[in-house]
């Protein structure tokens, strides 16, 4: 019967772990999609496009891949390819699958933490989340220094066709997005990821230490 329970209460902390997890990676990516904007490339001389108008359509694309309710993509200065446009319908997909378990995950979490926290289960959860934070960091690294490899894979596994080779002769706001800006955005989703799990860490060590502090008086 105890080896059983362990068992069980093992499993939930390891799950609570991934949960979390799940937590931390779809807040930073909203968070990193809805920042983008203050780190894109504005090329000199781009069709004779001002700054304001570069912005103004990768805005539109922002909202599309983020709004439900907006069912059709267009720009309003720049062209763009329909093999292009069929790919960011793609991206659209997986930002609001994105939104979608953020915005379920956020309760299941916090629910499970309260009742690992009334069972006195918490501390199981500090051995998990160590190895998480070993792995997540080990994995960052990796994908920052070989940057261009992950972002191909990364397209590989998630489309099942070829629509994000976009041509810049056809589709020039991809100039507004080379690889640096992705890179950038890569780092800012793995620091956000990392800081988010901090602070998930950070609250159940101060709810320790409250227990603690309680038992020795």
């Amino acid at each position: 019967m105890n080896g059983r329970f362990e068992f069980i209460q093992w499993g939930r902390a390891i799950l609570l772990t991934l949960l979390s997890l799940v937590v931390a990676i779809s807040i930073a990516l909203f968070i990193v999609i809805n920042i983008s904007p203050f780190f894109i490339t504005i090329p000199k001389h781009l069709l004779g496009l001002s700054a304001a108008e570069l912005m103004a359509d990768y805005g539109n694309v922002i909202k599309y891949i983020q709004l439900p309710t907006q069912r059709v993509f267009k720009l309003r200065y720049l062209p763009i390819d329909p093999s292009a446009v069929h790919h960011f319908k793609d991206v659209k997909r997986l930002i609001l699958l994105n939104e979608a378990v953020m915005l379920a995950s956020i309760p299941l979490l916090v629910c499970g933490l309260k009742k690992q926290k009334r069972q006195n289960q918490l501390w199981r959860l500090i051995l998990p989340f160590q190895m998480l934070f070993i792995l997540l960091l080990f994995s960052g690294f990796m994908g920052i220094t070989n940057f261009n490899a992950f972002f191909i894979k990364f397209h590989y596994l998630f489309f099942s066709n070829m629509d994000w080779l976009f041509d810049p002769r056809t589709t020039p706001i991809i100039l507004l997005m080379p690889e640096k800006f992705f890179t950038v955005l890569f780092g800012l989703w793995l620091g956000f990821t990392l800081i988010i799990l901090l602070l998930i860490w950070g609250w159940i060590k101060l709810m320790l230490r409250i227990f603690f502090n309680k038992a020795r008086t």
